[in-house]
């Protein structure tokens, strides 16, 4: 140990820092955590390299660990110089006419890649996939208990209006984000956060709160910061902004085809490209033939079994971001045949985990066990509860116990996304082994969410009313389960599709919001664990990976598993 060193980065911290630091010294979290929770704790990245040579620890991961996958992908030649000039276009997914280019109410992936090429998030993304300062804040820090968060913003910003962005902005935003939801209810109300100063954002959260900055970054879609007296309801179309490199040229709604052009005025300096095109796709299929026909310079997603001739392709480098997706199989557990845990159970003891991945994604995923926090996370608990498996005289126990000796008759309701509908059918199958006759119901994704994902409902516990009793719906990559937790779980959660209430998981929930320290979070989530697969609210049986790619002759854009594309960097050969 180099206590001199040591001792030196320990002075440069709060208590919060401070206690991660002595925690990775005394080997009470491994390096790849204390690496991961520096960052959320707004760490830099030279003093963790300071604490980590004066424990002796710089000689890389340890045994058993490996990095996480750079943001920009493998294959490509993202070290050549950069070619000036061209355009480049992209196949997305069609966006959710619902919503239209709305920064604060929009769902889907293909609508999140466009409005963050005008709009910015405060907490950008880093090259290795996690969130950094590389957007409007260039830094942030917790008070001592996490309740206060003080984020430091980039100077010489402007919006594309011409007038200045300040810390007016951020708090503006931020109380339309407490108004909606929008991934912070219960986390921050209206009026939360000191905008004295024009270039310091204090914000003072409901509660304490140990991973705030995930919550007003990249990996929280609608947390874009808009002007201060932008509206709710309004769309980038309407009013064309932004802080971001790129301006809003033109917007084609029947077809979902956004063109934009560079922002001259953009903080980070001049782009490469003279223009980039998104354009909507209704299925992967379809977006899959357009990139193999070089019709588009890349494609934002593709799976396994439409694009494996992408994978096959010598002139097509595939991206590959770090990725927490899953699908959620909802229970509405208030209302219709699900409202006994042990019918839930039963349905979960069912499915061919194992089959799923391999069938769907070709071994390009992992089994999961019925909640929604990925193993690599520093506090998940692999010792919580066993893994759930295939255990078709369990089920029957179960649906007899429950009270339904004969099985149980409905519908699975999804939207025509991937492969989800594929995915219903497996489930559909299993499922028939131990008595349940499920026909799937597919309907186009604006459909399936409005009318039967979470169509709304106006009492407390029960925030989406009449949803379907059983369905499946996407859920994209997040760096901690909070959005999870609070949007899908907690009680009057906006995508509560499950119309889950539960005191006890609210109750935990807090606790792991509250704690500061990956042990804390640990112990909270260790229980979430176990009381999700006791109640069952939802079936998680798999993550997967998110596969995006382009033409060799793109170089330079970094992606995200939430379907963000950044091409501030970008360029393209002739």
């Amino acid at each position: 140990m180099n206590w001199n060193l040591f001792d030196r980065a320990r002075r440069q911290v709060g208590p919060v820092e401070r206690d991660l630091i002595e925690a990775y010294a005394q080997n009470r979290v491994t390096r790849r955590s204390f690496i991961r929770r520096g960052v959320i704790l707004g760490l830099s990245a030279p003093l963790m390299s300071a604490v980590i040579a004066a424990c002796g620890d710089d000689d890389g991961d340890e045994a058993g660990e490996t990095s996480d996958t750079t943001a920009a992908g493998e294959g490509g030649d993202e070290g050549a110089a950069p070619t000036q000039g061209g355009s480049l276009s992209a196949a997305i997914q069609f966006g959710d006419a619902n919503s239209g280019l709305d920064p604060l109410n929009m769902l889907d992936l293909g609508t999140y890649s466009v409005l963050s090429q005008s709009f910015e998030y405060l907490v950008g993304l880093g090259p290795d996939g996690n969130i950094a300062p590389t957007a409007l804040a260039t830094g942030w820090s917790p008070n001592e208990d996490g309740s206060v968060w003080t984020f430091d913003l980039r100077e010489g910003v402007m919006w594309q209006e011409g007038t200045e962005f300040t810390s007016a902005d951020v708090a503006a935003t931020f109380d339309r984000m407490a108004i909606a939801g929008a991934g912070v209810a219960g986390v921050l109300s209206e009026g939360s956060t000191d905008s004295s100063d024009p270039l310091k954002a204090v914000v003072t959260l409901d509660s304490p709160n140990g991973n705030f900055p995930v919550l007003v970054s990249i990996f929280n879609p609608q947390s874009l910061i808009t002007p201060a007296d932008y509206t709710d309801g309004t769309t980038l179309d309407a009013r064309s902004t932004g802080t971001g490199a790129w301006m809003l040229d033109s917007f084609d709604a029947t077809t979902f085809t956004v063109v934009f052009v560079p922002n001259p005025n953009w903080w980070g300096g001049s782009v490469n490209l003279d223009s980039i095109t998104l354009r909507g796709f209704e299925s992967i299929g379809t977006a899959v033939a357009a990139m193999q026909a070089r019709e588009v310079d890349m494609v934002q997603q593709f799976n396994v079994i439409d694009g494996s001739a992408l994978l096959n392709d010598a002139n097509f480098t595939l991206l590959k971001p770090p990725a927490a997706n899953h699908r959620q199989l909802w229970f509405n557990t208030q209302d219709g045949q699900y409202t006994d845990a042990l019918v839930r159970q039963a349905l979960a003891y069912t499915l061919n985990r194992e089959q799923m991945v391999a069938t769907l994604f070709e071994g390009q995923g992992i089994v999961a066990n019925d909640h929604p926090i990925y193993p690599t996370l520093p506090f998940f608990d692999e010792t919580a509860v066993p893994q759930r498996t295939r255990d078709i005289d369990m089920a029957k126990q179960l649906l007899a116990d429950a009270g339904f000796p004969d099985g149980i008759t409905g519908d699975i309701q999804v939207g025509n996304l991937q492969e989800i509908p594929d995915m219903a059918a497996i489930v559909q199958q299993n499922a028939a082994e131990a008595g349940f006759n499920l026909n799937v119901s597919v309907t186009d994704n604006s459909d399936f969410y409005g009318a039967y994902w979470c169509p709304g409902g106006d009492e407390p516990t029960k925030p989406c009313g009449p949803s379907a009793e059983i369905g499946i719906v996407d859920y994209g990559h997040r760096p901690t389960p909070d959005i999870y937790f609070g949007r899908a779980l907690a009680t009057g959660g906006d995508w509560n599709s499950s119309n889950y209430a539960s005191d006890e998981f609210d109750r935990l929930f807090g606790e792991y919001q509250a704690s500061i320290d990956v042990e804390g979070q640990t112990t909270a989530v260790s229980s979430i664990q176990q009381l999700l697969h006791q109640d069952t609210p939802a079936c998680y049986a798999f993550y997967f990976d998110y596969l995006s790619g382009h033409d060799q002759s793109v170089s330079g854009v970094e992606v995200t598993a939430l379907g963000h594309m950044q091409f501030q960097n970008a360029s393209k050969s002739a």
